[in-house]
């Protein structure tokens, strides 16, 4: 939640820079067709974005750009979408954002999400990308928290919108006009209005709004800055693919003589991380978070979170959003992996979200996944698996490695495998 107040006070910021500049540039009769012009062709990046930071993922032109320099490179990069749970820094080495980088397996992880980006978010991206991408299969960490009755989308969605991936989802012929009608609608109710004759001033807002979403990376590239460098964002380096691997690279990313993943010896390594990590308590928090933010978190869990007078503990309107990114799926060809993910049983339960009630949300999303004939990964049942999670949602190390080895098994086979067999 942290991340969301940041991220929109960074995006309100953002507009009234681009404002500020747009007269500028318009008073010396320069322009942005004129700025970009003029600005140096971009140099090559030198590191893979693991984790985009919030003016990245509103940046639809740079999230094209990277998967593009990626192919470029040989590698094989595999749309992943989701939240926070995607980025890998604290969870380890073996989560697929780290673990699938490099061309080293068959695939290559290209994260797409960031904190604050939930259904609708996901829907228009997955339909902006469709027809930009060879292989429209895509994977969608769908999260519990999206859906809890404290949710405020009209405060996170519009923090991460981007124009330029809502322009090109509208121009995807596949999707029918009822349905982008419906998206934008929601857009509305959620603060960002693009609706035909919404406000005498919708067509500058929009502009404005568009430009302000790359502004940060335009100035960055004209200064000679990677471009995916950004405050808040995750990266591992390139490997130049002419050298041999060293040792800490091939320990990092091992595989079997056919190529694969060398699964066994990932999971041992990511279970003695995670054990390592959570030595100081017995529910397997990461020491890190246990030690300076459970207390913390349980306490403001219990006093913001009260039972609801009707029962209603999720959201319908989200759920009308995850119905709406499958149908999304289907109208654009796109062939999901939805994967569900636990919580952390021992610190929910000390909460109104106890185990009865949470079993209702996965149902919830079971059911609209059955209802909609598409592929699961479906982790609820790791919810006292005391090294899956490091906090109260996001995956440890051992937890990362659960992820990979689905999503890599789901591209190899079409079925993703989750049973506990290491």
């Amino acid at each position: 939640m942290e991340d969301s107040k940041m991220d929109g006070a960074r995006v309100s910021g953002r507009r009234l820079a681009a404002v500020a500049l747009s007269l500028a540039l318009a008073a010396g009769g320069l322009g942005l067709a004129g700025f970009r012009a003029r600005m140096r062709p971009p140099a090559p990046s030198t590191s893979i974005i693991t984790y985009p930071a919030a003016a990245q993922v509103s940046d639809f032109d740079l999230m094209t750009g990277e998967l593009a320099a990626r192919e470029r490179r040989g590698e094989h990069p595999k749309l992943v979408f989701g939240s926070s749970e995607l980025a890998p820094n604290q969870a380890g080495p073996a989560h697929p954002a780290r673990l699938f980088t490099n061309g080293r397996y068959a695939i290559d992880a290209a994260v797409m999400g960031r904190a604050g980006t939930a259904d609708l978010w996901s829907a228009i991206e997955m339909g902006a990308m469709a027809p930009r991408v060879s292989d429209r299969r895509m994977v969608f960490f769908v999260s519990m928290q999206w859906f809890m009755a404290y949710r405020k989308p009209e405060k996170e969605f519009p923090a991460v919108f981007s124009e330029g991936a809502y322009r090109a989802f509208m121009e995807n012929p596949d999707i029918s006009d009822g349905l982008k009608a419906r998206i934008t609608d929601r857009m509305a109710e959620y603060g960002v209005d693009r609706r035909a004759g919404s406000t005498a001033l919708g067509g500058i807002v929009q502009e404005v709004d568009g430009w302000a979403a790359g502004l940060a990376a335009d100035l960055r590239r004209a200064a000679g800055s990677d471009p995916v460098d950004a405050p808040g964002a995750q990266s591992v380096p390139v490997r130049d693919a002419s050298k041999a691997l060293g040792a800490d690279e091939q320990a990092a990313q091992p595989r079997t003589p056919s190529g694969d993943p060398d699964w066994a010896t990932l999971f041992s390594r990511a279970e003695a991380d995670a054990r390592s990590r959570s030595a100081g308590n017995a529910d397997g928090f990461y020491d890190s978070w246990y030690k300076k933010r459970y207390r913390r978190w349980e306490e403001g869990a219990r006093s913001t979170w009260k039972a609801p007078r009707d029962g209603s503990y999720f959201s319908r309107q989200e759920l009308d959003d995850f119905k709406m990114l499958l149908e999304v799926c289907r109208e654009a060809g796109i062939e999901p992996l939805i994967v569900i993910q636990p919580v952390k049983g021992v610190a929910y339960d000390k909460t109104v979200y106890t185990a009865e009630v949470r079993e209702r949300y996965y149902d919830m999303i079971r059911g609209a996944a059955r209802e909609a004939r598409v592929s699961v990964a479906d982790f609820s049942d790791r919810e006292y698996d005391p090294l899956f999670l490091r906090d109260y949602s996001h995956p440890s190390d051992l937890g990362g490695a659960w992820y990979a080895r689905a999503i890599y098994s789901w591209f190899a086979t079409g079925e993703a495998e989750t049973a506990r067999a290491f």
